[in-house]
């Protein structure tokens, strides 16, 4: 499959229930389960900290909404709407969030929930 297209229409938000992200919401456009080398979707986070003790895989954030400040391998940043972020496999992250973001991200390899 050269091309694979996701209408609008099928972006839809759902909450995740359980483990580290419980509580956001997120629209998995290309699954970490999937049939791709990469996984890519929409994540709405809320106020929170939230924890990666070691990342399983390498991301890259574009924020839409809201601003985060990301700790990565002692390094920290705050992002805010059209910025891109870019986050190494293997460190330890940290996400903090004020209030509330918006952001699409993309991993390699798929699996993020593998962790």
């Amino acid at each position: 499959m050269g091309v694979r297209r996701v209408p609008a229409e099928k972006i839809v938000l759902k909450p995740i229930t359980e483990g580290m992200w419980k509580g956001t919401n997120i629209n998995e456009i290309f699954p970490s389960t999937g049939d791709t080398d990469m996984s890519a979707g929409i994540h709405e986070i809320f106020k929170g900290e939230y924890v990666v003790e070691k990342a399983p895989v390498a991301d890259v954030l574009h924020i839409l909404e809201g601003e985060i400040e990301i700790e990565a391998d002692g390094v920290t940043e705050t992002f805010g709407p059209g910025d891109f972020a870019y986050l190494t496999i293997g460190v330890p992250q940290k996400y903090t969030v004020s209030d509330r973001v918006k952001l699409v991200y993309v991993t390699y390899p798929a699996n993020w929930t593998s962790e």
